[in-house]
């Protein structure tokens, strides 16, 4: 490899590293903002700083091949408590959410691609 195809392979990685953070941090957002709806459908405080990934793997959808993301995050159903959910994301759409419920049970939301 000469200096120019080295220069331009660096930039192409570059490029491509920068895309997939823009892409992740994207999806982090969108999935504390659907997070965030769900709690407050069940009159429930998000605890903000607790929207973390916890898996990523790519996935064909309707649209092509995709990211499929999974995140988990905490709530307090009470200001007291502290309880999990998980919400899983195929690019920035919701496919399902779930927290649990005192009982031990959850509550479960289906997202767009599982209607």
């Amino acid at each position: 490899m000469n200096g120019m195809e080295e220069t331009l392979a660096i930039l192409l990685l570059l490029g491509a590293a920068a895309l997939y953070w823009a892409s992740a941090v994207n999806a982090r957002d969108r999935a504390r903002g659907h997070a965030r709806t769900f709690c407050r459908s069940q009159h429930w405080q998000l605890l903000d700083q607790t929207v973390t990934l916890a898996g990523l793997w790519p996935t064909r959808s309707k649209r092509g091949l995709q990211w499929r993301r999974r995140y988990r995050f905490d709530f307090s159903p009470d200001g007291g408590q502290r309880r999990g959910g998980e919400l899983t994301m195929i690019g920035t759409r919701l496919i399902a959410i779930w927290a649990e419920r005192e009982d031990g049970g959850r509550v479960i939301e289906e997202g767009e691609e599982t209607r």
